[in-house]
C-alpha cells in the first residue's frame, strides 16, 4: 500500500464468486511484537444479542462530551502507515489498521494516550502487494483484520493478470495471532483481473464479510469464532454494479449498497439483513445524483452522503432512510466537496453520526499554493442536525489535508485519521488524533 493511494488532493475514505473457507490455517507470513502465534482457541464466544456467553452484560451507550478539542495528534514517522480502518479497542484504546511503506498490511493497538501496546505486520502469503481493506474487534477484545492479499501480478506490455484474495486474521487481545482463514476461488484466466473490496464486521461469536468484484455477484460471508464458514449468501442486487458501488456492514453484520446505476441513470440504494436476505431497495432518477459514502444502521435505517439534489453543484448531503427504506430527512453538509469525494466516518451507539473530510478555505497569500484544506470532523445527530464540528490546519508550507476515517472509543472519545501533504510537495503523509469526547 503506497502513498500515492491516498493522494493528497483527495479527502476519500478509506468502508465475488467461488467457494467457501473450509478450515483455518495458521499463518507464517506474520511477526508479531505482542505475543507467539496460537492455536485456535477464541476465548468466550458472546451471543448475538450483545450478551456474553459468561453472564456479563454487553457495555452501555455512554456518549462523551463535545468533541472540540484535540488532546494529542500523531504523524509521519510516529506512525507505522497510513491508516484506512480503526476500531475501537477494550479500556479507550484504538485498534489502528493500514499499509506500511512496504506494502504491508499492519495492526496496531494504542492506548489513551496514543502509546503502542501491540503491533503486527503481515506480510503476505504470496510475497506481492497488500492492502488493508478493514478491522472489527468482537466484545471479547478479539481483533479481526480484513486484507486484499494479491496471489499474482502479471504485467506485459499492453495487457496483464491481476488476482487476489480476501483474508481475515484473527488476533487475541494481547496481540498474539489466532488464524487466518483465505477465501477461496479459481485463478483468473490469463489477461484477467480480479480485484476484491470489502467490508467486516464482529457480529457477536460470528465474522461477516462483504466481498464485491467488478463483474462478479456481491457476496455475504459468515464465519463463526474459530474461521470456519458458516454460511455464504449472494446479495440480490441489480446487474453490472459500476466501479462506484459504495457499502458497509453494520455491527449486526447487516449490509448497505449504493449505486449509480445507468438505462436509465439513477441511484439505486439497497438493504440487506444479517443474514443477506432483502430488507428494501429505492431508486432516485437523475444523471446527477451520485454516492458518496453509506453508513449501516441498526434496525435496517441507512446514512447516505453524496451529490443527492438534482442540481448539486459542490454541495454535499446527508440523506437518512428509514427501517423500510422511506427517506426520514436529508441535510446539507456544511462543507463544499468537489465530485468523487467520500466522507469516513463511525456510527455512535445513539445512532449519531460522524462525518470526516475535508473542507476548503479560501485563497491564502501565505501558503505555498496559495490555498488551504483542512481537516473536518462533524457530529451529525440521529435527527439531521449538526451537533458540533472540528476542525484541524495541518500547517505550512502547503496546510493541505483531509480525513480518511473515525472510531470512537470506549469511553466516547473520537479518534480520527487522516492525511495532509509532505514538506516534499509531491507525497502524503499520515495523522492520527484523538478528540476530547464524542
Amino acid at each position: 500500500m503506497t502513498s500515492a493511494k491516498y493522494a493528497a488532493l483527495s479527502v476519500s475514505l478509506l468502508l465475488a464468486c467461488g467457494g467457501g473457507g473450509g478450515e483455518s490455517e495458521t499463518d507464517d507470513g506474520s511477526t508479531s511484537s505482542g505475543g507467539s502465534e496460537t492455536d485456535g482457541s477464541s476465548g468466550a464466544p458472546t451471543s448475538t444479542d450483545g450478551e456474553s456467553s459468561t453472564g456479563e452484560p454487553a457495555p452501555a451507550c455512554e456518549p462523551g462530551d463535545l468533541g472540540d478539542a484535540l488532546e494529542w495528534s500523531q504523524s509521519a514517522a510516529m506512525l507505522p502507515g497510513f491508516l484506512p480502518a480503526l476500531a475501537a479497542g477494550p479500556e479507550d484504546s484504538v485498534v489502528l489498521a493500514g499499509g506500511t511503506t512496504t506494502d504491508d498490511a499492519f495492526v496496531e493497538l494504542r492506548d489513551a494516550q496514543g502509546a503502542k501496546v501491540w503491533s503486527d505486520v503481515y506480510a503476505g502469503a504470496h510475497g506481492h502487494d497488500d492492502d488493508l481493506l478493514d478491522v472489527a474487534v468482537d466484545p471479547e477484545g478479539f481483533v479481526h483484520v480484513l486484507v486484499r492479499e494479491v496471489i499474482l501480478n502479471v504485467v506485459a506490455e499492453t495487457m496483464g493478470t491481476f488476482d487476489a484474495r480476501l483474508v481475515v486474521l484473527r488476533y487475541a487481545p494481547d496481540g498474539a495471532h489466532v488464524w487466518r482463514w483465505e477465501r477461496e476461488r479459481a485463478p483468473v484466466e490469463p489477461w484477467g483481473t480480479y480485484f476484491p473490496e470489502g467490508r467486516l464486521a464482529a457480529d457477536g461469536e460470528s465474522i461477516v464479510v462483504v466481498e464485491w468484484a467488478h463483474n462478479q455477484p456481491v457476496q455475504h460471508v459468515r464465519l463463526d469464532a474459530f474461521g470456519n464458514l458458516q454460511a455464504e449468501v449472494p446479495l440480490a442486487t441489480p446487474d453490472f454494479l459500476s466501479y462506484r458501488v459504495r457499502f458497509d456492514v453494520g455491527a449486526d453484520g447487516s449490509a448497505v449498497l449504493a449505486d449509480t446505476l445507468e438505462s436509465p441513470e439513477r441511484l439505486w440504494v439497497g438493504r440487506f439483513d444479517a443474514h443477506g436476505a432483502p430488507a428494501w431497495s429505492v431508486e432516485f432518477e437523475g444523471d446527477e445524483l451520485k454516492p458518496g459514502s453509506v453508513f449501516a444502521v441498526p434496525g435496517g435505517a441507512a446514512y447516505l452522503t453524496g451529490s443527492l439534489d438534482a442540481n448539486p453543484g459542490l454541495t454535499f448531503s446527508l440523506r437518512k432512510f428509514a427501517g423500510d427504506g422511506a427517506v426520514e430527512w436529508s441535510q446539507p453538509l456544511p462543507v463544499e466537496s468537489t465530485d468523487d469525494i467520500r466522507f469516513g466516518g463511525a456510527l455512535r451507539c445513539d445512532g449519531a453520526l460522524l462525518l470526516v473530510g475535508g473542507t476548503d478555505k479560501p485563497p491564502q497569500p501565505d501558503n505555498e499554493w496559495g490555498q488551504r484544506r483542512d481537516l473536518w470532523v462533524g457530529l451529525m445527530g440521529a435527527d439531521g442536525a449538526l451537533l458540533w464540528s472540528f476542525e484541524h490546519e495541518f500547517g505550512p508550507p502547503f496546510s493541505w489535508g483531509g480525513g480518511h476515517t473515525a472510531a470512537f472509543t470506549s469511553s466516547g472519545a473520537v479518534v480520527v485519521s487522516g492525511s495532509f501533504l509532505g514538506e516534499d510537495g509531491s507525497s502524503s503523509r499520515p495523522w492520527l488524533g484523538r478528540l476530547s469526547g464524542g
